[in-house]
């Protein structure tokens, strides 16, 4: 589940995700608070702390003190395990890897079973769609096979862009379409999510099909509907007398037609007449949002858009995991005689003499061009220059490159050749990520090449 949470008045959008909604809420409504104590709208010990206090696990095993609530007290969500002893009333009495004994298979089993039960069933709660009337009673069952139709009439060639969120254990897609309707001579665009790609697809399409409809452009849907019977019981309800004042007063400035009362009671009338009213075109703008910039999070993977939930890196902050970084690459340096006679070669570049004033550069400049001959190392050498100066000067959890290359092939081959040069394999301070080919870095601390179509 990905939320965003936006406050009216600040111009920053929190973000964050995780395998249920409740966690995913509580990363954004981190997110967001970390935002205010940035701005000084909020203070730090106004917040209640998210995790243990610096030393007080210093062996970083994770304790779960009460397992009775959603999320452990170290801030992030309780692992599948504790869920499960949780509901059934077990409180282990620890949750480290000091000698807890579980069974591991039968307590996942009951655990995605249990989630997939929750899934059929809020599905099957979605199909009942109380808003079709309003829409020419398009839903997600009939809008893509009216979609196809109008494709073949007009005589359009598009297809769905497929974009695919959240890490591989919790997949999930954003289906999208950009069409031109020749009898409004405009474009109209569709972007919905879904939890796999025909969901997606069926979401887009009704989106599509709810505009065509609207603008006049296709008639509404005259077949039988799904569970058409079924209709919510009419209740009353109670105004106050200042709010049928403002309403009254808001009917008038919006100059709307006020709807009759039926003459049986019993009866029901529909409080929209006619076709919704018609707007202008607004200005094309970018589907995606504008996110402002922030400060890395130290329980943020740049490169899956996803919250780190679990683990060492869950729980660490930026100056444990810079520090644990730093302490890895001196180790290396100083014993890995191949990593050694590796910077040798690497210092006999061209590019080397200029190290230190391309980082002086860049410390003073938002944008910085680099002009060089090929094969004087502007690709390969200057990204690990960033990155060890980053790492040298204990501000890893701060540093991430990204690095664009024009083909695939050379996209994969740069990323190889600077793992080799940095004694490592790709995936780890050095990844890529190409067309249906990728190999992710770490989340602190890494260099990505990929094509710029990503």
């Amino acid at each position: 589940f990905y939320v965003q949470v936006r406050v009216e008045g600040f111009n920053y959008v929190g973000m964050g995700n995780s395998t249920n909604k409740k966690d995913a809420q509580s990363n954004a409504a981190r997110d967001f608070i970390n935002y205010l104590i940035r701005v000084n709208e909020m203070k730090r010990d106004e917040v209640p702390a998210f995790g243990p206090a610096a030393g007080d696990t210093p062996d970083r095993h994770e304790a779960a003190r009460d397992v009775t609530g959603s999320s452990s007290t170290l801030g992030g969500p309780l692992p599948p395990h504790l869920i499960i002893e949780a509901q059934t009333g077990a409180a282990p009495a620890d949750c480290g890897n000091r000698g807890a004994q579980w069974d591991r298979g039968a307590n996942l089993k009951d655990y995605y079973s249990k989630r997939e039960e929750q899934g059929v069933q809020a599905t099957s709660e979605s199909e009942v769609d109380l808003n079709a009337d309003l829409h020419g009673n398009w839903t997600l069952e009939n809008a893509k096979a009216r979609l196809n139709q109008f494709f073949q009439k007009e005589k359009i060639q598009e297809e769905y862009k497929y974009t695919e969120m959240g890490p591989d254990h919790n997949r999930s897609f954003i289906a999208e379409m950009n069409i031109y309707v020749k009898q409004l001579g405009r474009r109209i665009f569709s972007r919905e999510h879904g939890s796999n790609k025909k969901l997606a697809a069926q979401s887009c399409a009704l989106s599509l099909v709810r505009q065509l409809y609207h603008l006049g452009v296709i008639e509404p849907y005259s077949g039988q509907t799904k569970k058409k019977g079924e209709s919510v019981e009419p209740y009353e309800v109670l105004l106050s007398s200042d709010l049928e004042n403002r309403l009254q007063k808001t009917v008038q400035e919006l100059s709307l037609e006020i709807v009759p009362l039926p003459e049986d009671p019993s009866n029901p009338v529909l409080i929209n007449v006619g076709k919704l009213a018609h707007f202008e075109p607004s200005q094309r703008q970018n589907h995606m949002g504008v996110v402002p910039w922030s400060p890395p999070h130290c329980n943020w993977n740049p490169w899956t858009g996803c919250n780190i939930d679990e683990g060492p890196l869950a729980n660490l902050t930026p100056e444990q995991i810079s520090m644990d970084l730093k302490s890895e690459l001196m180790y290396r340096l100083e014993q890995d005689e191949e990593l050694q006679r590796i910077q040798q070669e690497r210092e006999a570049l061209p590019v080397k003499n200029f190290e230190s004033e391309i980082l002086d550069a860049i410390r003073h400049n938002s944008v910085v061009v680099i002009r060089g001959a090929t094969g004087c190392g502007k690709t390969t050498q200057v990204p690990q220059y960033i990155l060890d100066e980053y790492i040298k000067t204990n501000r890893a959890a701060e540093c991430n490159i990204v690095v664009t290359q024009p083909r695939r092939i050379s996209a994969v081959s740069v990323a190889e050749r600077v793992s080799y040069e940095r004694g490592e394999e790709p995936g780890q301070s050095c990844g890529y990520s190409v067309r249906f080919e990728s190999v992710l870095p770490r989340p602190h601390a890494s260099v990505m090449f990929c094509t710029v179509g990503l």
